[in-house]
């Protein structure tokens, strides 16, 4: 869905951690390939308070040769006489989990490319269990034996820029026309003094795409709760860095994945860890010029086809001087590899915060259909449309999909944001929303 997306003092803290990413560059090698088979092994952390009566569980797991954090890995949590569940960590390599029942639970993580490692404790209520879990990379065979290339991390920004993409989000392949995909969202606007949710939004999206550039998306489910009126969006966008903020239009150029990002953007390989049988490299990126407005974070790349796996990238300290309101603008996208060829979206997490308010939506994509049939007139019309239906869901379709406050819907608005920035959210800060 297209919508919107966010001195000199603080310099220093942009050329620290230019640093930082060339001191941790040099401890880790750049492939876990040919890493010898040694016991995988994992430690404990001490559990830390929560304010829930029920427990949660923080986990990461790492490559042990590298330390660097293993995306797309499965961990299985299973507990005496309950069907095991499954989570799959993210670009980072980390699992979050809340409102677990206490009680003795063991964690299983594994990886196609590495060997599986095991732990068992006791989740105890009240607590934060939060562990790190190391496992050992195995030797594979890769397709084709394609040699793995030394590659620097201006070669690979250069190859992923050239791949066509619309916003960012929807790669190209020569071989699809069309796809149809599924989406769930959901937005919270919570109070950072009270930590209680003051409005949410939930709604369902079947979207249609069609090369090169068309796309459509109908709203089938819509609910909304709270005394903040939310508006439809963001959902899945490409960048915090332009939006509309109180009235007034705000863009923040380049981005890192922009045609001209090399002139304006210094980047560094991090590390690269083994997904499947291909090479994924974290890129560090941060403004050249510490005083410049832009976006600093990270950048992941598949090394075989220069494809984007994800990105986790937030506004910096100049940016942020532009939005005095705001303290704080993150995105983060995380990429699946489909029919174990094509990389497309699977989750976006906005999170933006001021002093009072946090304001969260998190998309999931979890269906797509390739080179499905479209019509030209799935594509007339606006780009985004709330079927009559969606307004006249019951609890029983919302709770397919979330158990979380109440079930009751509300009439969606015929009015969608024209802008960015969902409307409720350009009050943040502003004292100008319900509370």
């Amino acid at each position: 869905m297209t919508m919107s997306r966010l001195s000199g003092i603080f310099s220093l803290v942009e050329k620290n951690i230019k640093k930082n990413h060339s001191i941790q560059n040099k401890r880790r090698k750049a492939s876990t390939l040919f890493a010898f088979c040694f016991l995988p092994f994992l430690f404990l952390v001490s559990a830390h308070a929560q304010t829930d009566s029920t427990a949660a569980l923080h986990a990461q797991l790492k490559d042990a040769d590298t330390k660097a954090g293993l995306p797309n890995a499965t961990l299985v949590l299973r507990r005496p006489g309950v069907l095991p569940q499954v989570h799959i960590t993210d670009l980072h390599g980390r699992v979050e989990l809340s409102g677990l029942a206490s009680g003795p639970l063991s964690v299983q993580a594994r990886h196609q490319s590495y060997v599986s490692a095991d732990t068992a404790f006791a989740l105890q209520q009240g607590l934060i269990a939060n562990i790190q879990l190391s496992i050992s990379a195995k030797p594979i065979l890769l397709s084709d034996e394609i040699p793995i290339l030394e590659l620097t991390a201006q070669d690979l920004i250069t190859r992923l820029l050239v791949n066509p993409r619309l916003e960012y989000l929807h790669v190209h392949n020569p071989d699809v026309q069309t796809y149809i995909f599924d989406a769930h969202s959901s937005q919270q606007v919570i109070n950072r003094r009270t930590e209680k949710t003051v409005a949410g939004l939930e709604y369902t999206i079947k979207g249609y795409y069609h090369t090169p550039d068309s796309l459509a998306q109908q709203i089938t489910g819509f609910r909304s709760w709270g005394r903040w009126k939310l508006s439809v969006s963001p959902g899945l966008t490409e960048t915090p860095a332009r939006g509309n903020l109180s009235g007034q239009p705000f863009k923040i150029t380049p981005h890192p994945l922009s045609p001209d990002a090399l002139k304006h953007y210094y980047y560094e390989i991090i590390s690269t860890v083994q997904v499947g049988d291909l090479h994924v490299s974290r890129l560090g990126v941060s403004p050249r010029h510490g005083q410049d407005p832009g976006l600093i974070g990270d950048i992941w790349i598949a090394r075989d086809d220069f494809s984007l796996v994800g990105y986790d990238l937030r506004l910096n300290f100049p940016a942020l001087m532009l939005l005095p309101t705001i303290d704080h603008w993150q995105i983060y996208q995380q990429n699946t590899r489909y029919l174990n060829r094509y990389w497309l979206p699977a989750r976006q997490i906005w999170n933006i915060r001021t002093r009072d308010w946090i304001a969260r939506a998190t998309t999931y994509c979890y269906r797509y259909d390739l080179n499905a049939a479209l019509p030209p007139s799935v594509f007339s019309g606006p780009e985004v449309i709330v079927l009559p239906e969606a307004t006249k869901q019951d609890s029983a379709f919302w709770a397919l999909h979330t158990a979380s406050q109440d079930t009751a819907y509300i009439q969606v608005q015929n009015e969608l944001l024209q802008g960015n920035l969902p409307a409720a959210w350009q009050g943040l800060g502003l004292n100008t929303g319900g509370q």
